[in-house]
């Protein structure tokens, strides 16, 4: 795994790749402002940022994995081709933006508060006392378990799966709001498509 440049300055940056071409790349960052580049053709791009990092990360054409923790902030970059999977707990703050693209993840922990923007196929779990926000045109969903706070926002054809006593909002634009439940009544806030089953309601530990 290649570490951040500098970690004792102000800020660092990295752009960093395997030895081979087709290799998978491993970025890290810890307790330190850093600019993480994904090197152009990289298939895979793999980042760490934990202890407090401020990080920053480019994803470019990869399909871009971030493990984001331990009260650190990140945000992640994925307009280009979207296909990002964002991991935060521990108090952390995630931002995800796909604007344009999509099929990006973002799994929510540990009290920590996560944001994502695309344009479709975007989900992700929330869970403890975390807060998140799901914004996308349409196709989008987001599993909400124990204490959390989740919102959803689209066109159509969305929902919110609100497992626990957690608070749970679904916002569309162009199609109405109901409500339906899963195989254990869990309650499901849905717009323009039928009630998910059960399987598609992801949620997080």
């Amino acid at each position: 795994m290649l570490v951040a440049w500098a970690l004792s300055m102000a800020s660092a940056f990295v752009a960093c790749g395997g030895d081979d071409d087709g290799a998978e790349t491993a970025l890290s960052c810890s307790g330190a402002q850093c600019n993480l580049e994904c090197p152009a053709g990289s298939p895979d791009c793999k980042a760490t940022c934990s202890k407090g990092a401020d990080c920053d990360l480019a994803c470019n054409d990869a399909a871009c994995s971030l493990d984001c923790a331990s009260k650190s902030q990140c945000a992640a970059d994925c307009r280009k081709v979207g296909g990002c999977d964002t991991s935060c707990e521990g108090q952390s703050t995630c931002n995800v933006d796909c604007t344009g693209t999509g099929d990006c993840n973002l799994d929510c922990a540990g009290g920590s508060n996560c944001n994502t923007q695309c344009q479709s196929n975007c989900g992700g779990g929330c869970s403890g006392t975390s807060s998140c926000e799901l914004a996308c045109e349409s196709g989008c969903g987001l599993g909400c378990t124990g204490n959390a706070t989740c919102k959803v926002s689209c066109k159509t054809n969305c929902f919110v799966c609100c497992k626990g006593s957690g608070t749970c909002n679904l916002e569309c634009t162009d199609s109405d709001v109901t409500q339906c439940a899963d195989d254990d009544g869990t309650p499901i806030w849905v717009c323009g498509r039928e009630c998910p089953k059960a399987g598609e309601c992801k949620y997080v530990g």
